[in-house]
């Protein structure tokens, strides 16, 4: 009894979730001018002409044909930096502009300009010419609405340019082309070139890190958990802890993420011997989780989200007669409270095919 205390102490002093954290604080300029990692679901990357690329980022596939003509956008947006045309003449520096097309608000703008802090030259044939490494940086960022919902979706379109002033070379059409051969074509086969990157085999311009231009690397890990929990069987309130390893991914399917989890469980009965002694009785379960949920809420929303979820616990240790032999806990669906942290799971206990079905009620608590 005193190890297992121990042991549980030892649970509730670390973090649940055990790979690494990055906790950075957002400001309200990029609030404003970024568009969250976690929305974007779908990107892709276009080649343009000598190493300029366009770079579309969308929160849904669909959300492409709601977009604007993206040549009439540039033309526009030509005319809206008229007034900075005296700092875009300088070559050598290295410019970013955020352009914000959210109605109704008016249109906003941020530039940003610097110059390396080392000066790179071309020697060639005895002449000295300086050099320009970085490429200037343009994004779009804009929403469109979700047809037959309340709510809409932000998109992201950037250029990437040698030169901030050969943006007004690219506003005749062939963008919107090639926003339409992504729209059309991104269903179709993908073919991966010697570096990894994938292609739309009808248009090899348009390549992506993976096949549909699906966007895993913000949401695939594998971290190691570990849980305390509470839950009723038949009239006994009993405590365990988990410790597992859950793999999560958006790699089938950019709009969802998905879950899968081993666990083991001990769960502690306690009662007395034969000879009145007070008797801690540990039956240990091994669990199988999968889940599948959005791959983030909407913005704004606060109330307890409910995770489709299921989970297959087989009992692998028993002591005492409190489960029978081959026993099986199943729960279906958790309600999730305080962003995550607490959960709520029913399940139904049984053993062999259904034999002596009991439910019961799991709070889960990671930290």
């Amino acid at each position: 009894m005193k190890k297992v205390t121990c042991f549980l102490m030892l649970l509730l002093s670390i973090t649940g979730t055990l790979y690494a954290q990055t906790n950075t604080r957002t400001s309200n300029e990029d609030k404003v001018f970024d568009v969250p990692e976690q929305e974007i679901s779908k990107r892709f990357l276009i080649a343009l002409d000598k190493g300029d690329k366009m770079q579309v980022e969308l929160v849904d596939m669909r959300d492409l044909a709601r977009v604007g003509n993206i040549d009439s956008l540039l033309k526009i947006f030509l005319k809206d930096i008229t007034p900075l045309k005296d700092s875009l003449l300088d070559e050598l520096s290295v410019k970013r502009i955020d352009y914000v097309m959210e109605p109704p608000a008016a249109k906003k703008l941020r530039f940003k300009q610097f110059r390396p802090a080392g000066t790179s030259y071309l020697v060639q044939q005895g002449d000295m010419a300086a050099l320009k490494l970085e490429q200037d940086t343009v994004h779009f960022i804009g929403m469109v609405s979700v047809p037959g919902k309340q709510q809409v979706h932000r998109f992201r379109i950037s250029f990437f340019v040698n030169q901030l002033n050969d943006l007004a070379t690219y506003a005749d059409g062939r963008l919107q082309a090639k926003l339409v051969s992504l729209r059309e074509n991104v269903h179709s086969d993908w073919v991966k070139d010697d570096k990894g990157m994938m292609h739309i085999r009808k248009d090899y311009m348009i390549s992506s890190s993976l096949s549909g231009g699906n966007v895993g690397t913000h949401g695939d890990y594998l971290s190691f958990n570990g849980s305390v929990n509470l839950q009723n069987y038949k009239n006994y309130f009993v405590p365990s802890f988990s410790i597992g390893a859950t793999a999560v991914t958006t790699v089938f399917s950019g709009k969802q993420t998905m879950e899968f989890g081993a666990y083991w469980e001990p769960n502690f009965f306690f009662g007395r011997d034969s000879e009145g002694k007070l008797k801690t009785y540990r039956n240990d379960f091994v669990t199988l989780m999968y889940g599948v949920g959005r791959t983030k809420r909407e913005q704004g929303k606060k109330e307890p989200e409910l995770q489709f979820v299921a989970s297959v616990g087989y009992l692998v240790h028993r002591s005492g007669d409190y489960f029978d032999k081959h026993s099986f806990r199943v729960g279906l669906g958790r309600l999730s409270l305080l962003e995550g942290k607490t959960k709520i799971e029913p399940v139904i206990y049984f053993h062999e095919f259904f034999k002596g079905v009991t439910p019961g009620l799991r709070l889960i608590q990671s930290f």
